[in-house]
């Protein structure tokens, strides 16, 4: 979920577009997990309906006995422990009244044979598939799942409103294992609560006639009587993501070598929305490292936060009004494609590590796209003044603050608190940093990241032994004051 910077101021296969990148891409996708799933769409229940098949590689140096898989439409019914939004948000994100829906899972099938999983977690948010042999490394097993699913009438990465119907985070995916345990956060009202390795997808999703379709990967058509079927092919992302909708306008526009598409209603200049994310890829890639795939798509959605990023795919606000504001969001989510999806973290407990760097990545592309009218430091300047408004309104309520960054989203106790901690105060402490280091040095340290972990998933060490590497010194003092809530902000 995005809270935008700017309303502080207020109070398939994905061919690479350069060489190198082409042969690692495919390189890297011929030892991933491969998701196929085909989608039947049923616009009049707001329901869909599908089979699975899921070619998984055990990519850990341990032996495995069982599989596990989150199952994230369970925090979207009746009842659930882990609610998918807060009850400050609760009256925005449901404008019709509280809507549930749930995942039915109706079969499932181990290397071809029906078997029972067990579920596990407070809202049944786990499932788990027991091998029956165990499961070696680089070893595959076929885990086939039929299900249906319903869409809740919410405003937020999965369910409907009024203009369109977003289909996120809505299928069974593997769990991450690393350290010995398998990683199950459930869902959580507060950030992304997502982690998930890198995998392929094909997907052939069937729906109306009278809808447009955006989707992670590249598309091929087809158009029947009575409905279209787009089948789709997406090579080393983290996620897949796709968006339907009665009322979408598209523009497209193709820039080395790569298809920039934009799905919108009610905007008065879309060029200008397709130029930004034009124009954030080219800069982002000369910064960290080429964009590997040859789309990339903004799409305007019925959502409740700014905007949510998703592989080659984000979702960009309807509510946003002012229009510097939605541009700044564009540019914030297109930061993501590298500081989530091409390295991936776990946004459940280091929130920080994609979040703060992607907000300040955001200000830092307004140092090099001038015609803006926007520049990183007067967007740090008031960021340190509405941190410092938030320290100064929370003491008078409650007599003190948190002010570590460090922890888990399920940590923070209300949105203001996740939002001011992780948005605010971590582009303040990557603004001290780009002053301590220097310029060259931190963006050395940037390209250093991306390029050695792309495709992996890593931890806040490998993120600041970059910077440490790039400046020659010892920061880890520096991230621990910070991170711990140690440095005085005043």
């Amino acid at each position: 979920m995005k809270k935008i910077f700017l309303i502080l101021l207020v109070t398939v296969l994905c061919f690479p577009i350069f060489g190198c990148g082409t042969s690692r891409l495919l390189q890297v996708s011929k030892t991933l997990s491969n998701y196929e799933i085909s989608i039947d769409y049923n616009d009049e229940n707001k329901s869909i309906t599908n089979t699975q098949s899921v070619d998984y590689v055990n990519n850990s140096d341990a032996i495995l006995t069982q599989i596990c898989f989150h199952l994230y439409p369970t925090a979207f019914k009746e009842g659930a422990v882990n609610k998918p939004v807060s009850e400050l948000n609760t009256a925005k994100a449901y404008p019709n009244g509280v809507s549930f829906s749930n995942i039915n899972i109706t079969r499932t099938k181990l290397n071809g044979k029906d078997i029972s999983p067990t579920y596990e977690g407070e809202d049944d948010n786990i499932l788990v598939v027991q091998l029956s042999e165990r499961l070696f490394p680089t070893q595959r097993a076929c885990i086939y799942f039929e299900y249906t699913v319903a869409l809740p009438n919410i405003l937020h990465r999965f369910g409907y409103g009024d203009n369109t119907v977003n289909l996120a985070n809505f299928y069974p995916v593997a769990c991450v294992y690393e350290n010995g345990n398998w990683e199950t956060s459930p869902y959580h009202c507060n950030g992304d609560p997502f982690y998930s390795e890198m995998a392929n997808y094909k997907v052939i999703i069937n729906y109306p006639l009278t809808l447009t379709l955006a989707s992670t990967g590249n598309q091929k058509t087809t158009t029947g009587s009575n409905s279209k079927c787009t089948s789709i092919v997406a090579r080393a992302v983290r996620d897949f993501a796709c968006v339907l909708s009665d009322k979408f306008q598209v523009i497209s526009k193709k820039e080395n070598n790569i298809i920039f598409s934009y799905y919108y209603f009610d905007d008065e200049t879309p060029n200008t929305a397709l130029q930004c994310a034009i124009d954030s890829i080219n800069t982002f890639s000369n910064l960290f490292m080429d964009y590997p795939y040859e789309s990339y798509s903004i799409v305007k959605a019925d959502f409740l936060h700014g905007g949510m990023e998703y592989p080659n795919l984000v979702y960009i606000s309807s509510d946003i009004i002012n229009y510097d504001d939605y541009l700044n969001v564009i540019v914030h989510e297109t930061a993501h494609q590298w500081w989530y999806n091409l390295v991936g973290n776990n946004e459940f407990k280091n929130p920080w590590q994609d979040e703060s760097m992607t907000e300040f990545c955001t200000m830092l592309f307004y140092d090099y796209n001038k015609n803006y009218n926007l520049n990183r430091k007067d967007m740090t300047n008031a960021a340190y003044e509405n941190y410092l408004f938030f320290l100064s309104i929370y003491k008078d309520i409650l007599g003190s603050v948190d002010t570590r960054m460090n922890k888990s989203i399920n940590e923070y106790n209300t949105d203001p608190e996740y939002t001011y901690m992780v948005y605010v105060k971590g582009v303040l402490m990557y603004d001290s940093l780009y002053q301590l280091i220097g310029k060259n040095a931190f963006v050395r340290a940037l390209k250093k990241y991306a390029q050695s972990y792309c495709y992996k998933n890593v931890s806040p060490e490998h993120l600041i032994a970059c910077f440490e590497n790039a400046s020659n010194a010892n920061l880890e003092s520096f991230f621990t004051a910070w991170l711990d809530g140690k440095v005085i902000i005043n």
